[in-house]
């Protein structure tokens, strides 16, 4: 049932009915992400931006009212939401690393959980170092490629998991959106309400950009090809697009490997609906987890902290990664610390605020970058002493 990752075998595809739907994949080449010799110059934009965002983040949250120290905070926290929060935490790791699991299950007939973990770890640093989070990608397929996987199995892999999580994460998205539109109305603040709902209703629009444009082209394929055309039209006139004809390949090859994937995971049935159960499971645990940060550090007081506040400030969470999704920033760093800080403002406000809003962010992402670091200076003491080793022979 597993893949030995010391002397990985050349997977079979070709089983399960799955040959036509592997077709769209196979044949494809796998390199190395290219590396830059000014690489290490995205790191230092992202510990600046990471702390400005902690900057911002205290900085609100004290114009808001009286902040307390670290120690105070800890000292009046529940243990036992803390403990909740822990199993919040270990369940979107699992729940994310099942997913590949399955997967691989399906695409390739066998996994091994050491490698389906070390591709989901790997993805989360890389999106979270990168821009607009597209450096995961290439690197997981990479990665699979690396341990016996061919290049169409890495590239359905990635790609499958993509598909569902995105639709998964936008239509749970939409849904809190949509019947919790006056989550906001706690800021108090009109001109930061407005900012950060039409901002969040942009980012869940270029979110939601693709999977509309793929199903519609799958839907009405006539219909989707004129309007993808005047789309690239457009770009083309006003020079964001250099090249009509391959945009419009590009575009076709994303429908294509939509199909392929979809098609791959249904021939098993049982394999897609867990799939989609735990993205499912993933998205509202991650938009839940702030609710349980503030459980932890007593912020709800005597007040209210029933299902109606776990819904309000799921949706809060919502509207704060959605309001800015089209911020540049690796993990839009910088900017969702301050939205993240405002939106929150609705329910908490001065002495716990910035450090619920720094707990969740530490749970959600920078906890992913320090994983990331540390498999990654892992790796490089690993190769020095296999080096030191064959020198010595």
């Amino acid at each position: 049932m597993s893949l030995n990752e010391d002397n990985p075998e050349q997977l079979n595809i070709g089983t399960d009915g799955k040959e036509d739907a592997f077709k769209n994949f196979e044949g494809r080449t796998v390199e190395p992400p290219k590396k830059s010799k000014y690489g290490w110059l995205s790191y230092v934009l992202l510990a600046v931006a990471i702390g400005l965002g902690i900057w911002a983040m205290f900085g609100i949250a004290k114009d808001m009212g009286e902040t307390q120290s670290f120690g105070s905070v800890i000292a009046g926290s529940d243990w036992r939401f803390a403990l909740v929060l822990l199993a919040v935490i270990l369940s979107i790791l699992f729940c994310d690393w099942m997913k590949y699991a399955v997967i691989m299950k399906t695409t390739a007939g066998r996994c091994n959980l050491r490698t389906s973990l070390k591709v989901q770890l790997l993805g989360k640093f890389y999106d979270s170092v990168t821009p607009f989070a597209v450096g995961g990608q290439p690197m997981q397929i990479y990665y699979l490629h690396k341990k016996g996987f061919s290049g169409g199995i890495s590239s359905a892999v990635v790609l499958i998991k993509y598909f569902t999580q995105m639709f998964c994460m936008c239509t749970v998205s939409l849904l809190l959106m949509a019947f919790n539109t006056g989550a906001l109305s706690g800021i108090g603040d009109a001109k930061w309400q407005t900012t950060i709902l039409v901002g969040a209703w942009i980012g869940i629009a270029a979110n939601l950009f693709l999977p509309v444009m793929v199903l519609l082209f799958v839907l009405f394929p006539k219909f989707s090809h004129k309007l993808a055309s005047l789309f690239i039209s457009i770009g083309f006139k006003i020079r964001i697009v250099k090249d009509k004809e391959k945009a419009m390949a590009k575009a076709y090859k994303t429908v294509d490997d939509f199909r392929a994937s979809f098609k791959i995971m249904s021939h098993k049935p049982l394999n897609f609906i867990a799939l989609i159960v735990l993205c499912i499971a993933e998205v509202l645990l991650r938009f839940a987890l702030p609710f349980f940060v503030m459980k932890m550090f007593s912020a709800f007081g005597a007040g209210d902290g029933g299902f109606q506040t776990l819904i309000s400030v799921m949706a809060l969470n919502v509207y704060a990664t959605q309001s800015v999704a089209i911020i540049p920033t690796p993990g839009n760093s910088g900017a969702i610390e301050s939205t993240g800080t405002i939106a929150f403002s609705a329910f908490i406000t001065g002495s716990v605020l910035s450090w619920s809003v720094f707990a969740w962010r530490l749970s959600v992402y920078y906890i992913y970058i320090i994983i990331g670091l540390g498999i990654i200076v892992f790796e490089f003491i690993r190769k020095f002493v296999r080096r030191r080793r064959q020198n010595r022979q």
